[in-house]
């Protein structure tokens, strides 16, 4: 059987891009790649100077985003760290640790790693059996928490997420089937800022699909791990529909983008949250209503939020791996002035 040419040069090709009808060889492909990678950052409004901080869990989305990061931070001028979270899950996280600090070390960007059981003493495994609650909803809520505590510290512009443009659909799909518009109005390439509360949520993988990440991580030799959390199911709702828009994608070719680019252009005619945001008395991060939910969580299962610990903690962490970045005065002034430092 003839191997596949790539359309541009005619080169061996290492991808069939459905949704451009195309074969690609690695150059070209990495082009492709790293183009929709930054016409997300630009229209998101990432500018010189503004800082990125990307989210790096050692599977192969995240090492996709921080190489893309890195290949085009030259070109636009930002700053770029990671920071990753160990959730003391077993040899899963060990593995996915290792992997993450590969990755940011064959790059050269500065990573911060966030250990659970360090800082509460216990990682989701014990927080989920203490607390009576699934591990993915504990995950979930702690990686959230976490996540944005680094980002408000570290004084980043944009907390750069990993999700690909199948998980984004498979998350639309799944609010539009339970009717969750809210959850809809989040699904942009951008989340905005609350200042001195969150940092806004990019996702440069938007209208990158899943083939597509893992196929760039390979082909830019990248370190990562297949492997998966083992409180993953194929239940659930998000890998089951995920696994049908791909076959609908295979007799469909471009649904995806067509999807994911009009929720782009569309999100903000969506719901907002029921509720303003506040700030967390504990904590001074965001909240829904009263304490967060993090804080509630570790009082219940250790007797005293850990919200003002862990914001500790993670200055710390980040001081250690170099992230020294100057808090904006905005948002340096209004989380100082009401229960947190940064």
């Amino acid at each position: 059987m003839e191997t596949p040419r790539c359309r541009v040069c005619g080169r061996p090709a290492v991808i069939y891009v459905r949704s451009a009808r195309s074969h690609l060889c690695e150059e070209h492909f990495w082009a492709y790649f790293e183009r929709r990678v930054r016409r997300v950052l630009e229209r998101a409004g990432v500018r010189r100077g503004h800082r990125i901080l990307a989210s790096v869990s050692g599977g192969k989305d995240s090492a996709s985003l921080l190489e893309a990061l890195h290949r085009l931070q030259p070109e636009l001028g930002f700053e770029l760290a990671a920071v990753h979270i160990d959730l003391g899950i077993g040899e899963y996280s060990r593995v996915s640790r290792q992997a993450a600090e590969r990755e940011a070390s064959r790059l050269g960007v500065p990573l911060a790693v966030i250990d659970l059981r360090e800082a509460l003493g216990m990682g989701i495994p014990e927080l989920s059996l203490a607390s009576r609650r699934p591990p993915c909803s504990v995950c979930g809520l702690v990686k959230r928490y976490v996540l944005n505590a680094a980002a408000v510290e570290a004084g980043a512009d944009y907390l750069a997420m990993g999700h690909n443009g199948d998980d984004i659909a498979a998350y639309a799909l799944k609010a539009f089937i339970n009717q969750d518009l809210e959850a809809l109005r989040k699904l942009g390439p951008l989340t905005p800022s609350i200042d001195g509360l969150a940092v806004g949520r990019l996702r440069p993988l938007y209208m990158i699909s899943e083939k597509e990440s893992l196929v760039y991580a390979l082909t830019r030799r990248a370190s990562f791990t297949m492997m998966e959390c083992p409180n993953v199911t194929r239940r659930q709702a998000e890998v089951r529909l995920k696994i049908w828009f791909t076959e609908l994608e295979r007799s469909m070719p471009g649904v995806r983008d067509q999807l994911l680019g009009n929720l782009a252009r569309r999100h903000r005619d969506y719901p907002e949250p029921a509720g303003a945001a506040s700030r967390c008395p504990t904590c001074g991060l965001l909240s829904s209503g009263g304490e967060c939910s993090f804080c509630r969580l570790t009082r219940v299962v250790t007797g005293s939020p850990a919200g003002p610990a862990m914001r500790a903690y993670i200055r710390e962490r980040l001081r250690e791996a170099g992230i020294t970045w100057t808090p904006r005065q905005s948002r340096s002034a209004s989380v100082e002035g009401e229960g947190g430092q940064t």
